[in-house]
């Protein structure tokens, strides 16, 4: 996976970057092996910083950054691509709009399996259909936009801080609220230019955060709504949005509400789901209905043919004890009379 994602970075058409890989106290054979597969002119721009002790999934993007200096930077995890057109529309949207402290673009989701044989992808899908921008309202319900789609101006993240390396997942939604709420930001529409891709295992090795850690999701994003309401309740007011970390005063009670809002969605999701089986069994039921309407015409059609067809035979055969009669009756009527004559005489 991480020879894919280093070859997605290498087919860039914008190629005025540095690729800095943290290994986070892995094995080095698999970052050897997916360098010898990037062209020269990205491996003559790579810096591989290795822990020696893991930092943390989190934490790890910290050891990048320390190590870069570029304006504007992007977090691609091992296992995600990039189409090549990626970071030019990027750069050029951050160029055009100095204000913007990131840009996202569309991304799509693919699910996908791995074997012996390799990956083999399922199936994909455009992740969040219905979203048309990156807003700070739409965030606080759930995070829609993953690292893989989103180019970061550096000298935002500095300001408002870099992800929380104290949290073991949603990290990137933390730094997503807080870039929101403090900054605007951009979002390109169209065709998906990255791609998030996801395998349902739990298999901490190829699984994704999302399933491996599915508890510690929960939790972290319950963690960060609580730690934003208590801020929202003290008197004194810490923070500012303009100069340090971010920590805008009403936020946490607008994810409150977020959460509040999020439940509700779920549970009208449930009942939508379960109305949904309960039309399907209606369908299937109206259909069965119909398909036995359909084969009971057939049967009285073949009854009333049945009937038609006795009452022919009845016919048929009255018509010949008819003329049995009619024959037979002159028989009878000349014996009769000959019966009489030998009486007489």
């Amino acid at each position: 996976m991480l020879k894919r994602a280093v070859q997605s970075v290498g087919a860039q058409s914008f190629q005025d970057l540095e690729l800095v890989i943290v290994n986070d106290a892995g094995s080095t054979g698999p970052v050897k092996s997916a360098l010898e597969s990037a062209p020269e002119w990205l491996r003559e721009r790579t810096t591989v910083v290795t822990n020696e002790t893991s930092h943390g999934r989190e934490a790890a993007l910290e050891d990048g950054l320390a190590a870069s200096s570029c304006e504007f930077f992007a977090i691609h995890d091992d296992d995600d691509s990039w189409e090549p057109g990626f970071l030019a529309a990027c750069v050029a949207h951050l160029d055009e709009h100095p204000g913007h402290g990131a840009v996202a673009t569309r991304c799509d989701l693919i699910s996908e399996t791995v074997s012996e044989e390799g990956l083999t992808e399922v199936n994909r899908g455009i992740l969040a259909p219905d979203r048309e921008s990156w807003t700070l309202i739409d965030t606080m319900v759930a995070n829609y936009v993953p690292p893989i789609s989103q180019l970061i101006r550096r000298e935002v993240a500095d300001r408002i801080g870099h992800w929380d390396g104290n949290l073991l997942t949603q990290a990137d939604w933390d730094f997503n609220l807080r870039l929101l709420a403090t900054s605007p930001v951009g979002f390109i529409d169209g065709e998906p230019l990255a791609h998030w891709h996801h395998r349902d295992s739990t298999d901490e090795s190829v699984g994704n955060s999302v399933v491996v850690d599915a508890v510690h999701h929960r939790t972290d994003n319950l963690a960060i709504r609580d730690r934003y309401a208590r801020r929202s309740l003290d008197e004194t007011g810490t923070g500012s949005l303009q100069n340090g970390p971010a920590d805008p005063e009403n936020l946490g009670l607008m994810l409150v509400s977020a959460e509040y809002y999020h439940r509700l969605e779920e549970r009208l999701r449930l009942h939508e789901e379960k109305l949904d089986h309960q039309n399907a069994y209606l369908a299937q039921s109206i259909a069965q209905l119909h398909e036995a309407m359909h084969s009971l015409r057939f049967t009285i059609g073949d009854l009333h043919g049945s009937i038609r067809h006795v009452l022919l035979q009845i016919h048929e055969t009255k018509a010949k004890i008819d003329h049995l009669e009619a024959t037979v009756k002159p028989f009878f009527r000349t014996v009769a009379q000959g019966v009489k004559r030998i009486r007489r005489g």
